[in-house]
């Protein structure tokens, strides 16, 4: 790899970085305060409706136990639930769902952060906001 490439991707690295800490920072001001983890955790079930915890470690890279105790704070808080599976031969756990307060406060994370993600693309063209979503979803489908 040649040197501007390595400080390119670094600058790359650096640049995410502080993007999610901002994020995580500005959505904490919603009326249910989510981390980063809990966050992903229900944006990954509004994503895979009936996911189970072990599909959510899987995703996320995971120890089981570490989605297990996020799961047990969210159930805590409302906003996540098991529902009823009859076909419990799979042995994978009950599957998931928000519940409406924890839709809405999905709903209000997101929308923080979009107009995070809004106020920084002002100014740039269509195209150039087009371009940046189809690298950025190349980028992420990599992993």
């Amino acid at each position: 790899m040649s040197t501007s490439r390595h400080d390119d991707t670094g600058a790359i690295l650096r640049d995410l970085i502080v993007i999610s800490r901002r994020g995580i920072a500005d959505a904490r001001s919603a009326a249910v305060s989510l981390n980063m983890t809990e966050q992903s955790i229900l944006g990954y079930i509004v994503d895979h409706p009936g996911c189970r915890s072990v599909d959510i470690a899987a995703a996320y890279r995971l120890n089981r136990s570490t989605v297990s105790r996020q799961l047990a704070g969210l159930a805590r808080l409302g906003v996540v639930r098991e529902i009823s599976d009859d076909d419990r031969s799979a042995g994978r756990g009950r599957p998931l769902e928000l519940t409406e307060a924890g839709r809405q406060a999905y709903r209000d994370a997101l929308d923080l952060l979009q107009a995070v993600v809004d106020r920084n693309l002002d100014g740039w063209t269509d195209a150039e906001v087009a371009r940046f979503a189809h690298d950025l979803g190349r980028f992420n489908a990599a992993s």
